[in-house]
């Protein structure tokens, strides 16, 4: 049986090619958490995170102390049947950020591909090579979205992040979104956070009365405030839908229980790895709610679990996972709305 015998953090830059602007906060440059494992088989893969401590709470000090200590420990001399069966024996319990996880998890995964002569794809059971995907129109003033769309018009789905303008300076964003894009584009709307409940009702409300189409408005509100989820969604025919709301299976079922969101958006790091991400996702599809697969703004290596995630499970969709778009070296393509390896 193979044994888990070594394991060490390393580090890696990544450039954005334009700055990652959100209500949350502005990125121009990734910091890449690789975690690297070894078996007495000789098998050396990797997982790989980031630090989003505005959205996880999780600081990169304390995802590699946790990587370091608590979850080194537990994979140290421990057998490897498989990267489920691990987790939940190994990590699940243990006391550590999510985002740390998520980098082990993604290792083993790699791990168990390595033992098997398969790709991370395959072992996730993705057999699809390129995926429908939004592309965000990051946080900006309204003179800047014509540029910002004529860079970006491989696309017909777009996610707009706004802040706390005016109400009229937010619907005139996304009236000239919509003009510049057409009648057929998809537009999602995303504050990160950034309104009041009152604010995003008067928001839909006014969207609603020029027709702008919005598909879904992405947690506008507070994470913490899943009722007030509820209120929005019980007076608005848009759908809404939760982020940073949801981290965990107990999260869905609040939301659930609430009737608060329509649909939600599944990330790996968030979620704290690929097997409970993977949980969500069939307790959701279980409750019939919706979901999207998303990434952070991260390394290749997370966004191709990501991939593999959402090719599996809902290939049809048009998902979350234009995060190597921004970046200025990466393995992943771009072209007519679709990512692909």
């Amino acid at each position: 049986m193979t044994k888990i015998v070594e394991s060490w953090v390393t580090f890696r830059k990544e450039p954005l090619r334009e700055s990652f602007s959100t209500s949350l906060r502005s990125v121009n440059e990734l910091t890449i958490v690789e975690f690297h494992i070894k078996t007495d088989a000789g098998h050396e893969v990797f997982g790989e995170t980031v630090e989003t401590p505005a959205i996880t709470g999780d600081t990169l000090n304390q995802i590699v102390l946790d990587l370091s200590t608590t979850l080194a420990e537990a994979l140290i001399g421990s057998d490897f049947e498989g990267a489920s069966s691990f987790f939940y024996k190994h990590l699940n319990n243990k006391l550590a950020t999510r985002s740390a996880k998520s980098a082990v998890d993604i290792a083993l995964y790699e791990l168990e591909a390595a033992i098997q002569g398969k790709s991370l794809k395959q072992v996730l059971d993705c057999s699809v090579s390129d995926i429908d995907t939004d592309i965000t129109v990051p946080l900006t003033s309204i003179d800047e979205i014509p540029q910002i769309l004529a860079d970006r018009q491989e696309f017909s789905c777009f996610k707009i992040k706004l802040g706390i303008d005016s109400l009229q300076t937010q619907i005139a964003k996304i009236a000239l979104l919509r003009d510049i894009s057409g009648a057929h584009a998809r537009i999602r709307v995303d504050p990160n956070q950034a309104w009041s409940v009152e604010e995003s009702i008067e928001f839909l409300k006014a969207a609603d009365r020029l027709s702008l189409n919005i598909e879904y408005l992405e947690q506008p509100i507070s994470a913490s405030n899943k009722s007030g989820l509820a209120r929005i969604r019980s007076q608005s025919s848009t759908k809404i839908m939760a982020d940073e709301s949801i981290l965990t299976v107990e999260d869905l079922e609040e939301l659930l229980s609430l009737d608060a969101v329509d649909l939600v958006n599944i990330k790996i790091i968030k979620s704290g790895g690929i097997t409970p991400a993977l949980e969500i996702i069939e307790r959701a599809k279980a409750f019939g709610m919706e979901f999207s697969v998303g990434t952070m703004m991260e390394g290749d290596k997370g966004i191709l679990a990501a991939f593999a995630i959402a090719g599996a499970q809902k290939p049809d969709y048009c998902h979350d996972l234009d995060a190597a778009w921004w970046a200025s070296n990466s393995g992943f393509t771009y072209s007519a709305g679709k990512v692909s390896l």
